[in-house]
């Protein structure tokens, strides 16, 4: 497991994206699952409330939904788990977008990564969300991430 504190490269963020992208895909795709069936399940339970005693086929049938709904969640949980092992933070499922911890003159940050990017692009500091990313190619002032090269953003 990935420590919390540990600051990754660029380089080394890049170097697990594979697998990384592998584990979004599957999280992005059941998000969306889920995201549709909780909808027709809350519609479902709209236009057919359930009676206090009701044990038909059809409130057994919703109770299978929501059995594995709960289960689809928990898998969700665990995707997000591996994630952390590899050292990043799934912090939007629907855009497939996750965070790693870097640093730029000692300064936390967040490298993010959005499941339809090619590499690490963006970062933003640990006090600003995910719509405040920056370019990694934007002027930085004379920060430097380390790349692994000690590549100068500028």
């Amino acid at each position: 497991m990935v420590a919390e504190e540990t600051c990754l490269t660029v380089d080394e963020v890049n170097q697990r994206l594979p697998l990384v992208r592998s584990i979004v895909r599957d999280i992005v795709d059941l998000h969306t699952d889920l995201a549709q069936r909780k909808q027709r399940l809350q519609s479902l339970r709209e236009r057919h409330p359930a009676s206090p005693n009701a044990d038909t086929v059809y409130e057994q049938e919703v109770q299978q939904m929501e059995s594995e709904l709960t289960r689809d969640e928990q898998l969700l949980g665990k995707y997000s788990q591996e994630l952390q092992q590899i050292g990043g933070e799934l912090t939007d499922a629907a855009s497939g977008t996750v965070d790693f911890p870097g640093d730029v003159d000692g300064a936390r940050i967040s490298f993010c990564w959005r499941f339809d990017e090619p590499e690490i692009l963006f970062w933003h500091s640990d006090d600003c969300g995910d719509g405040d990313r920056v370019s990694l190619y934007q002027e930085l002032g004379s920060g430097e991430f380390s790349t692994g090269s000690d590549l100068q953003r500028g």
